[in-house]
């Protein structure tokens, strides 16, 4: 039996259809390749240790936040006791202060009564030189020389001359100085507040020292 013999286009058919085979061989190797690289990128990124960035960094994963755990109650442990101290401090802060409550007592020298009625007056508490007194509206605290309980309180007084006198024969033209005790010092006090008076007038000129005391509490 004769064999027919190939023909060229028979040949060029078959080395196509090899060619084409290859070709399809070559994409799959690249398609498997890709796809077992992304997976193991993937396992690696998984597995790979945490590292610690600085607050802020961008994409940073914040650290979890560790529960926060009961303190542990011992059985027939005693139960703590109330801070009874704190309470009355916080209780005593609380508390508004008592508008009535009284201030320290002040004790001052007034002087009133008519000018240049031709005497000057010195007083002295408990042998203490305070100041001078000519006329009215002067003012001068004592509160620290006075003591607790009797107080002597000397006046001296000195003729000045005529000089000194716009009202010579007037008796009703007085230098008038008073003891006072109140709150504070001040002009407008009441009578009730006087504690002691001293005067001398015009019509008088003659030097005279005189001594009256005083209780303090």
């Amino acid at each position: 039996m004769t064999q027919k013999p190939v023909t060229q286009a028979a040949k060029t058919k078959g080395n196509d259809f090899v060619k084409a085979m290859l070709d399809l061989l070559i994409l799959a190797l690249l398609v498997g390749g890709a796809g077992f690289g992304g997976y193991f990128l993937g396992i690696h990124e998984r597995l790979a240790p945490v590292q610690n960035v600085p607050p802020g960094t961008a994409n940073a994963i914040p650290p979890p936040i560790a529960p926060t755990l009961p303190a542990k109650v011992e059985e027939n442990a005693p139960a703590p006791k109330p801070n009874r101290d704190a309470d009355k401090t916080a209780a005593d802060e609380q508390q508004p202060v008592k508008s009535g409550a009284k201030s320290p007592l002040k004790y001052w020298i007034s002087s009133s009564g008519a000018d240049y009625t031709g005497y000057s007056i010195t007083v002295k508490i408990n042998d203490t030189p305070v100041d001078n007194f000519f006329g009215p509206g002067k003012n001068v605290d004592i509160t620290r020389f006075v003591k607790k309980g009797d107080n002597e309180v000397n006046f001296e007084c000195k003729a000045l001359g005529e000089q000194y006198n716009k009202h010579p024969g007037d008796a009703a033209s007085e230098l008038v100085v008073q003891l006072v005790a109140g709150p504070h010092v001040q002009d407008d006090f009441k009578a009730a507040a006087v504690v002691l008076t001293y005067k001398r007038n015009a019509s008088e000129s003659e030097d005279i020292n005189e001594t009256k005391h005083f209780a303090a509490k």
